[in-house]
């Protein structure tokens, strides 16, 4: 009982930070009218493949963190109600990553998170010693959750700022592929690294241009880890000269244990949203997390097939 009633208290303090630190924090810019529409437009009308059961997703991400987030959590729930592929639940609220909160969820989706540690308040060291302690137990049991989650055989999915988030815990770089290490924006000539890939499809065998906010990334980033599926084209732009290696990856997929990761850098300019082949790889994506979408994970030496 007395455990119980610690974990509820614990519970408590996690969400009562959590709603302080929304109160303190710019409320986000809502998506407008207009952009709803094109993303409802955009959007594919029926899932890349039938789900095997109704799906749940919880896209998670503290919408004023950063510009795209609450545009990025609409496109999602239209994306998932319009196809059928899932149901799309957006919190923000870091009990909803525990153990049983998560249980109804095949697949979590990381969004635009952005902050190196967003489970906690920025206030933490002038809150009094015990409550400091609680909201560190409370951020390591998130963290362990997250991790079994997905490796007991679920799913994650990050689009954008889901790499510039927890940098002080390296287990999430591990899981999510790669840390952020950079970023560039503007037009930007983007290669199929994989063509044949099914979360490469919807791009016809062709790589394209976007404009867009493009992440470069460090350690634990490494091919040797990943299916990378996307990257910047050098043989049609200037290199960023962010990496000696000349590796600008946008988009790979991973096995975590039993379950799936799928990141995309894509996501930080509004049109983005209503790209329809994007629209599309997202999709894709989410259902390889969920695995519904069985696609090949296994990295690939020199960075897929050609």
């Amino acid at each position: 009982m007395h455990r119980v009633r610690l974990l509820a208290l614990v519970v408590l303090a996690v969400c009562l930070a959590a709603a302080a630190a929304r109160a303190a924090a710019p409320a986000p810019r809502p998506p407008t009218d207009a952009e709803i529409r094109k993303v409802q437009e955009a959007a594919p009308a029926e899932p890349i493949i039938k789900p095997a059961q109704p799906r749940k997703v919880l896209v998670w991400g503290l919408l004023a963190a950063h510009d795209p987030n609450a545009l990025a959590a609409r496109t999602m729930e239209i994306l998932g109600k319009k196809t059928g592929a899932f149901e799309a639940t957006v919190s923000e609220d870091p009990a909803a990553l525990l153990p049983d909160a998560l249980k109804p969820f095949d697949a979590i989706l990381m969004n635009n998170v952005h902050r190196p540690d967003p489970f906690m308040p920025d206030d933490l060291k002038s809150r009094p010693p015990e409550e400091q302690k609680k909201l560190q137990e409370q951020n390591e049991a998130i963290h362990k959750s997250i991790l079994e989650f997905v490796s007991g055989g679920k799913g994650i999915a990050g689009i954008h700022a889901a790499t510039a988030a927890f940098s002080k815990w390296p287990q999430y770089g591990e899981l999510m592929g790669g840390f952020y290490g950079g970023h560039m924006a503007g037009d930007v000539a983007i290669k199929l690294d994989e063509p044949g890939h099914p979360l490469c499809a919807m791009f016809g065998g062709k790589g394209f241009r976007i404009n867009d906010e493009i992440y470069f990334f460090k350690e634990p980033y490494s091919r040797a880890k990943l299916r990378v599926l996307l990257s910047l084209d050098l043989a049609q732009m200037d290199d960023p000269a962010k990496r000696p290696d000349k590796d600008y990856a946008v988009t790979w997929v991973r096995d975590y244990g039993k379950g799936r990761a799928f990141y995309c850098s894509l996501g930080h300019a509004a049109p983005v949203y209503w790209n329809p082949a994007v629209l599309k790889h997202f999709l894709a994506g989410i259902q390889f997390a969920i695995g519904d979408l069985k696609a090949e994970a296994k990295p690939v030496a020199g960075g897929g097939t050609k």
